[in-house]
């Protein structure tokens, strides 16, 4: 399977594990399947499944990642977001967040965050069902995020934001 660009990190080579591996996976279906899906609307319909409904709203979250990309990258840059220990990001105090982009902060944040609560979550279901369990345990989950977490922290650019074991946050060298 060929990784995407965003798993070159900036001065670390470590291999990725079987479970990042299968997250990008993860990630590159939801890619392969916008590609050829207009509109993705589960919508609150009973006879809709719960997990079409997880990969509806994992898809929806996709879509909304990809469009939110170059925002997410340069409010990194301005230091106005950082990565955390949770595999969300945070918004920062940030001099250069006023009007537009004090709004475009807040937005994105919101955004991107749900998009990774709903990738993650379809991801775990997938995995589980991939092995023929009935869901995910609540320590697959946290397996999961981690691995999220270290490939956002791997793929981080000089300067940008990262939450640190025991609380505060650096900037990436």
């Amino acid at each position: 399977m060929a990784l995407p660009a965003c798993v070159t990190g900036a001065g670390t080579a470590a291999k990725p594990t079987a479970l990042e591996l299968q997250l990008l996976g993860a990630y590159e279906e939801l890619d392969d399947d916008l590609a050829s899906v207009a509109s993705v609307r589960a919508g609150n319909d009973p006879t809709t499944s719960s997990f079409v409904r997880l990969e509806a709203l994992a898809l929806e979250g996709r879509a909304t990642q990809r469009y939110n990309e170059d925002d997410v990258q340069e409010l990194k840059r301005l230091g106005c977001v950082a990565e955390t220990l949770q595999a969300r990001i945070t918004a920062r105090e940030c001099p250069d967040a006023q009007g537009a982009v004090a709004r475009r902060l807040t937005r994105v944040v919101e955004e991107e965050n749900r998009a990774r609560r709903d990738i993650l979550t379809w991801a775990a279901w997938a995995l589980a069902r991939r092995d023929g369990r009935p869901g995910p345990t609540e320590q697959e989950v946290e397996e999961l995020k981690a691995a999220y977490r270290r490939l956002q922290y791997e793929s981080a650019e000089p300067g940008h934001l990262v939450e640190q074991p025991g609380g505060g946050f650096s900037r990436v060298e």
